[in-house]
């Protein structure tokens, strides 16, 4: 299981750092296209030429140093394996050292740290976001008041104000690549939580169901039987609950086998799912016995039912799992009256299905009316057990 676990947590790390490689890239082609820009200005007469040459090879090899040490995976022996606050702490710092480098264009390298602090935001949790809002805050501030008089504007030619437009532009595609990944993390986790709620749902529904044979376990069903009792106490709508148990359960174990048993159990449920409609629910509340619980439906209908699926069970061909094996059940159904109680139906359900087995099994009794099914007990299956046994069997 460990290594399991090692495995699947080496596949997320493996993403991860891919996801890092590719963020790597995208600062690269960021600087790439600043650099550009500034060479725009300097050909414009706005900057020095040697200061666009400057920013293009500090830029390029600080964003080529990152992209490198998560290249070879270094930034794996640290807690932060992203690097992010380096990453701010560098660029931004680089921004504001060519502020005062290049004074007239301090106003669009302040807007390059908006968009860094837009990559912040995908990353930061709201107090790491606030520390570097006050962080990039404070610098500015200080930068601006020591850049003083030589804070000014590229210029108002027309290739200048083209150029500050285009400048504007390229750093609004920044923040589109910056929110593009944003919406990617945002899709993942989305992806993840429905995964996690259906994983959820199938653990309830592990919780809630009998191993063996699929249908609801004891503690389920009860609470399913609670909740149509209180939603009959307050409508009035009538509904029935059967106990059900299998004839010979125990002779058929000790004759057949537990696995040939286990499938007999299997098969009954199969069958009942054939039978009964998709809202009545089955539960498996001991070893052989039943509980099935029939929504809306009298004592005359849900008799019928039960003695619907007795029939069923008793024609199945049970050769084909096990030769000379026959399989049949006794029920008891009680319908809902007022004041009723969990305990009470199920009172009446199992005194009205230890009538049917003391009349002679392979039968359905109602709770009170106790009116005889029409099946009998098959006598090739008396005659097969052994005579000791017949009192013992279930």
């Amino acid at each position: 299981m460990q290594s399991i676990q090692a495995a699947h947590s080496d596949v997320r790390e493996g993403k991860r750092q891919r996801h890092r490689l590719y963020m790597a890239r995208l600062l690269i082609l960021n600087m790439a296209i600043e650099s550009a820009e500034l060479a725009l200005f300097a050909i414009a007469g706005t900057i020095p030429v040697s200061i666009a040459v400057l920013f293009l090879a500090v830029g390029f090899a600080v964003s080529s140093g990152f992209y490198l040490v998560f290249r070879l995976g270094l930034n794996l022996r640290f807690k932060q394996k992203n690097l992010l606050i380096p990453q701010l702490l560098v660029f931004g710092g680089i921004q504001i050292v060519f502020m005062f480098l290049a004074p007239k264009l301090s106003i669009l390298f302040l807007l390059v740290l908006v968009v860094l602090s837009g990559y912040a935001a995908i990353e930061f949790n709201p107090r790491q976001y606030t520390i570097g809002w006050l962080v990039y805050g404070a610098a500015t501030a200080l930068a601006m008041i020591l850049l003083g008089d030589r804070f000014d504007y590229p210029g108002h030619a027309d290739m200048e104000v083209g150029l500050v437009w285009l400048f504007f532009f390229m750093t609004l595609r920044s923040l589109t690549l910056a929110n593009a990944s944003f919406s990617r993390l945002r899709e993942k986790l989305l992806e993840k939580n429905r995964q996690l709620e259906q994983s959820l749902h199938r653990i309830e529904d592990m919780a809630n169901r009998d191993y063996l044979t699929g249908v609801h376990n004891r503690r389920h069903f009860m609470s399913l039987l609670e909740m149509e009792l209180q939603r009959s106490a307050r409508s009035g709508r009538a509904f029935c609950l059967v106990m059900l148990d299998l004839d010979w359960f125990k002779a058929i174990n000790d004759r057949f086998g537990h696995p040939v048993g286990d499938v007999v159990l299997q098969r009954l449920c199969l069958l009942a799912g054939d039978n009964l409609r998709a809202v009545d629910q089955v539960g498996r509340i001991g070893g052989e016995e039943f509980a099935i619980l029939l929504p809306d439906a009298s004592l005359d209908s849900g008799y019928t039912t039960i003695d619907r699926l007795r029939a069923a069970v008793h024609a199945y061909d049970w050769q084909q799992v096990a030769d000379g094996l026959q399989v049949s059940f006794s029920a008891g159904v009680a319908a809902y009256g007022a004041g009723d109680s969990v305990h009470m139906m199920i009172k009446r359900a199992d005194d009205a299905l230890y009538e049917a087995k003391h009349a002679g099994r392979n039968r359905v009794q109602q709770a009170g009316a106790m009116q005889e099914a029409q099946g009998r007990p098959d006598p090739e299956q008396l005659e097969q057990l052994e005579p000791g046994r017949v009192n013992q069997a279930s």
